[in-house]
């Protein structure tokens, strides 16, 4: 009897949990770096990077995108509540690949780009954070006697999150000056 009592309580329970999980997909992207012949380090990354931002280059950067879906029901009362949340995290880190023998250059890069690399992992933690913040923010949203009502609520804090998720982004790379507090920086 006890176990039926058990069963009876977890399928109640089951039922009304609601269900989320964040997905991730993590992607390198290399772009390739080859010193001429006494040139620095530093001037072949600026020369092959990709990655430019008006007049300004970057050797690194980490692009993400964050979306959401939900399923929601009316209950008997006429309440439109979140039933599941779905978050799915993409990023592509971009870095410099070195194609050289130079000794000099190949001991650089090699102090390098674990440097610059961490920084850019840095923007990832503040994507993955970001996400979490929006399952937990949808799944925590309560129930509307609309669910057009909901469905807005649950896109504009979505989308409040990812904005301020962005403006922390910008504060980390003017924190850490782009990674240079953290050792990736070149000198000419």
């Amino acid at each position: 009897m006890h176990i039926k009592k058990l069963f009876l309580l977890t399928m109640l329970l089951g039922s009304s949990l609601v269900r989320a999980e964040v997905a991730e997909t993590l992607n390198y992207t290399m772009y390739a770096v080859k010193p001429d012949a006494g040139s620095s380090l530093l001037k072949a990354i600026n020369a092959a990077t990709p990655i430019r931002e008006g007049d300004k280059k970057y050797h690194g950067f980490t692009k993400w995108d964050v979306r959401w879906k939900y399923n929601y029901d009316t209950s008997s009362s006429g309440i439109c509540k979140v039933k599941s949340v779905s978050v799915t995290l993409t990023t592509v880190i971009t870095l410099p690949e070195l194609n050289s023998n130079d000794e000099t250059a190949v001991s650089q890069f090699a102090n390098y780009l674990p440097a610059l690399k961490k920084h850019e992992l840095g923007h990832l933690q503040i994507a993955q954070e970001a996400a979490r913040k929006i399952e937990q923010s949808l799944l925590r949203q309560p129930g509307l006697s609309n669910c057009e009502q909901l469905k807005t609520a649950l896109n504009d804090r979505g989308n409040a999150l990812v904005a301020e998720a962005k403006t922390q982004g910008k504060e980390y790379d003017e924190q850490t000056q782009h990674g240079k507090t953290q050792g990736a920086y070149l000198k000419n």
